[in-house]
């Protein structure tokens, strides 16, 4: 207990002097603490409370605070960091493990209020559903889709679906592609719908839509202007058939038109081939048959167009009775062999004469 000043006038002595507002003695009411000249503080003081302003009773006051920031939400700790105490608190930008907080459509996550996102994947693009799937939510996305057609048959967008038909297959076992057929049987196996020239199994264009190559399904293959063969080895050899024309472009290599199996042939222009049995050798130097015609030694003779050679056989001239030569308009030169009177006989021009 302070030195009592009962009974002393210390108005004169002490000017600073802290006093009951009244100069009375304290009592349970609070009274208003001046200083000697009578200036109020906002202190105020009773025997049971301390009070400051238009707070009654300090104690009281700081007994009744609520630890709550908001309401239901006790004030604990952020990231192990207790609110209470001075300093920042640090708030670990994580919403899961390894994700950080950054913004969702521009709008920051912290601060308060809902953050609003946009149903939006791409610019454009709702996220809506995948086979009726929702796209929000866990777990994988199941995406099928149903081909169109049977088994083997080759898919293609069919207004925006899968479309199929029995006219295109793909043999995966064997690597193989039909067109008109199920079962391809080569690489590429196409089959014709029909059997004559009316419908056409394979056609070829080029950029300007003229047809180079189509076959129609009377078995009729038709190449237009030109059809050429290559040199199995030479590329710059080659044979070609074109519109009234044989080709051999190599003038080194005769053109040779076989058959009955190389049993006859005949060589045109030709000089380096071996020889070939029964052939028809032809250059513009006169025509030579024979029973064996060599390509690399074919040298008719210069004053003979046409030579027939052989050791087995003769010329045979045309066959015909009397009456068959008289009905002939002969040329000077022609020779027959007269059946009635088995002569041979030669036009001289102007009488038919026996030449034996």
């Amino acid at each position: 207990m302070g030195t009592s000043l009962s009974g002393l006038t210390p108005a004169t002595t002490f000017d600073a002097l802290i006093k009951v507002g009244d100069n009375s003695a304290l009592t349970a009411s609070l009274k208003t603490i001046s200083d000697g000249e009578g200036n109020d503080s906002p202190l105020k003081l009773s025997t049971a409370a301390v009070g400051i302003g238009s707070i009654t009773n300090v104690e009281t006051e700081i007994n009744g605070k609520q630890a709550t920031l908001v309401s239901g939400s006790s004030i604990k700790t952020i990231n192990s960091t207790s609110v209470l105490g001075s300093g920042d608190i640090s708030v670990q930008a994580t919403l899961v493990s390894g994700t950080n907080i950054k913004s969702i459509n521009s709008t920051s996550l912290l601060g308060s209020g809902d953050v609003a996102v946009q149903e939006t994947l791409v610019s454009g693009t709702n996220i809506k559903t995948i086979n009726s799937t929702s796209l929000l939510g866990s777990g994988d996305i199941s995406i099928s889709a149903s081909a169109g057609g049977s088994n083997t048959q080759i898919q293609f967008n069919d207004s925006g679906a899968f479309g199929a038909d029995s006219l295109f297959n793909w043999d995966n076992t064997n690597k193989r592609l039909g067109v008109g057929e199920t079962t391809p049987t080569g690489r590429v196996h196409i089959k014709g719908e029909g059997s004559t020239s009316a419908t056409t199994s394979l056609l070829v264009q080029n950029s300007a839509g003229t047809n180079m190559l189509f076959v129609t399904d009377n078995k009729i293959v038709n190449a237009r202007e030109l059809l050429r063969v290559n040199h199995n080895s030479n590329s710059s050899r080659y044979t070609q058939l074109a519109w009234g024309s044989i080709v051999a472009n190599d003038t080194g290599t005769e053109l040779s038109i076989y058959g009955g199996g190389y049993s006859s042939a005949i060589f045109l222009n030709g000089s380096t081939k071996s020889t070939a049995a029964g052939a028809t050798g032809i250059q513009s130097t006169g025509v030579l048959i024979a029973a064996s015609v060599s390509q690399n030694s074919f040298d008719p003779i210069d004053s003979a167009q046409l030579q027939v050679d052989s050791t087995t056989k003769g010329f045979l001239p045309p066959r015909m009775t009397t009456t068959q030569v008289e009905a002939i308009e002969p040329t000077a030169g022609l020779i027959v062999y007269d059946t009635s009177t088995n002569t041979l006989k030669c036009y001289d021009g102007s009488a038919w004469n026996n030449l034996f």
